[in-house]
Parts: C-alpha cells; sequence; structure tokens
C-alpha cells in the first residue's frame, strides 16, 4: 500500500527534475537572438545593398568571411561590404554604390572634342558598376528561346514521322521492304 501513495510523488519529482535540466540546458532567451557584428552586417546589407551603420573595423572582413559562397558568387556583396569598411576607416556612413567619395568616384578625363580626337558616339564610357536590370519584360533570356525553338522543331520532325507512317498504313504499305 505504501508503494501506491508514493508513486505519484516519485513522477511529480522526475518531472521537476526534468523541468530543472531543461531550463538549465538551455540557453537564454537574449543570448540567441543576439547577432554578432559581422551578422549585423550582412543583414544591413540583405536590405539596400548597403552598410548603413557604421561598425568596428574587425566586423567587415569577418562578414565578408561569413558569406554563403552563392552570395559571393552572385552579388556584390563583398565589394560593398569594403566600400563600407573604406568609408568606416573614414568615420563616415557608407552612402551606397552610387554614392560619391572616394572610395567610389571614378576617374574621369575631360572629353575630347575636335577633328583628332578618334572618339565616335558609340565608344561611351561605362562603368562596371551600373546596375543591369534582367527582370524586367525588355530582357530577352535568348538560350531559353535557342533551347525552345530547338524543342519545337524536334516535335514538329517526331509528328512529321508518326503521320508518315500512319498514311503509309494506310495505304496498305507495312513500310519499306526489308532485306530478302
Amino acid at each position: 500500500m505504501s508503494d501506491v501513495r508514493s508513486r505519484p510523488i516519485l513522477i511529480l519529482a522526475a518531472l521537476l527534475a526534468l523541468a530543472a535540466l531543461t531550463l538549465l540546458a538551455s540557453p537564454p532567451a537574449a543570448d540567441a537572438k543576439a547577432k554578432t557584428c559581422a551578422e549585423q552586417i550582412v543583414a544591413d546589407w540583405y536590405g539596400d545593398g548597403r552598410v548603413d551603420k557604421i561598425f568596428p573595423l574587425h566586423c567587415y572582413q569577418e562578414a565578408i568571411r561569413s558569406l554563403p559562397v552563392d552570395v559571393l558568387d552572385y552579388s556584390n556583396a563583398k565589394e560593398d561590404i569594403l566600400r563600407a569598411l573604406a568609408y568606416a576607416r573614414q568615420d563616415e556612413p557608407d552612402p551606397g554604390p552610387g554614392g560619391s567619395g572616394p572610395a567610389t568616384r571614378p576617374s574621369e578625363e575631360p572629353p575630347r572634342t575636335g577633328p583628332d580626337s578618334n572618339q565616335s558616339d558609340s565608344d561611351e564610357e561605362t562603368s562596371a558598376s551600373d546596375a543591369v536590370d534582367t527582370s524586367g519584360p525588355s530582357s530577352l533570356p535568348i538560350p531559353l528561346l535557342i533551347l525552345g525553338g530547338l524543342a519545337l522543331l524536334l516535335l514538329a520532325a517526331g509528328g512529321a514521322g508518326y503521320l508518315s507512317r500512319r498514311a503509309q498504313a494506310r495505304r496498305g504499305g507495312d513500310g519499306p521492304p526489308g532485306p530478302v
């Protein structure tokens, strides 16, 4: 009879011990949500392509090292963060890719005019940092159009072969004669 009375107490004690272990094992909520300075730089960059705040200088290199490979390959995150680092060294906020300043100002030559300028209208200088908008309807995916045309050509050839066999079967022919 004493075993039946002590069983609920043992279960309650085990549950309390499990709850205490769970509380001790989990990190505090504030520490779990706190981001490192490198993560803050990357999050700031994801917003608008520039780092708006000034962070400690070591955080910029850590942010570049923490970037995923696809972000490094398919975006200009590294260049943008390095530009923000250059401005942070001057204790200035990053104005963004179109901003003016020593880190982003291109070297410009005065335009040449006159008969010996050897410069035509088609030789305009373009900057490598100009953004190309490929999301609009004006940009045609040429490789996709070529593959689609090839697929349609192959479907047409297959359909012509199928119709040819059906026409031959209606005429009573079993196809071309085989070896004798």
